[in-house]
């Protein structure tokens, strides 16, 4: 299938990776850019740092406070975001199997009120971990370290792509980008196609956008992780096979 992804750049790279070794072809038109915040990072200390992306412990690595809060542990939600706390120095990582929900499900697990914690995150939040966190008791000094910002237009690789017809399917990672997809999809003059193709979506939350927008055909990952993204659309695949009534790409 040729698949639409439509993260920001440095994370639709590494899904097109993962799309090419399924026998699919990516197309990369990023939506959203992830951009810096120069924003303060209060003094500890700190029981733990928590991180639910990548990008937020990235943007972490780049800032002279890292040094000392390496020797703090890390909660980071997922493999991925565990992978790049690794990278950033940490030596103690507690993965977190799930979203936002299980973040602060692991946190209590692991430490008791009145710990305090430095959320490495981005401007935009799905998930107010802080704020759960505080009404059992736990402080919370949430650091924004970076935002993504929405393209003013639907980018030039999924134009071209739609108005030829090459797209077979659109991958969503988030909320945002689906309703920024539908917007500029929307601008462009293309609402009616994107509507008709198939949507797979990472979790309910981002997939009530598409469903709510009336796109027709919407898949949604079992858990919110890529591999299980990657299986929704296998399965969105085998449903237009033949033996399933429908076409084969």
């Amino acid at each position: 299938m040729n698949v639409l992804v439509l993260r920001p750049e440095r994370a639709a790279a590494r899904t097109a990776e993962g799309l090419a070794r399924l026998g699919h072809r990516a197309i990369v038109a990023p939506v959203l850019a992830i951009e810096d915040i120069a924003s303060s990072i209060p003094d500890g200390p700190y029981d733990a740092v928590l991180a639910t992306s990548a990008n937020g412990l990235r943007k972490l690595s780049q800032r002279p406070e890292i040094a000392r809060l390496t020797e703090t542990r890390l909660i980071a939600v997922g493999d991925r975001t565990a992978a790049a706390g690794h990278e950033a120095g940490f030596a103690v990582v507690h993965v977190a199997d799930g979203d936002g929900r299980a973040l602060v499900a692991e946190a209590m697990k692991r430490f008791s009120p009145p710990a305090r914690f430095l959320h490495a995150a981005g401007a935009d939040r799905a998930f107010d971990i802080a704020g759960a966190l505080g009404l059992q008791g736990y402080a919370v000094v949430v650091a924004e370290l970076y935002r993504a910002t929405a393209a003013d237009r639907l980018p030039q690789a999924a134009e071209d792509a739609l108005a030829r017809g090459e797209v077979d399917a659109v991958l969503h990672h988030s909320r945002r980008i689906a309703e920024t997809f539908l917007r500029l999809s929307d601008a462009a003059g293309h609402g009616a196609t994107i509507r008709a193709l198939r949507h797979v979506a990472l979790a309910p939350r981002v997939a009530a956008a598409l469903t709510e927008a009336r796109c027709a055909e919407v898949a949604v990952a079992s858990r919110p992780d890529e591999g299980s993204l990657f299986e929704a659309l296998t399965r969105l695949g085998d449903d237009r096979s033949p033996s399933g009534g429908g076409r084969s790409n």
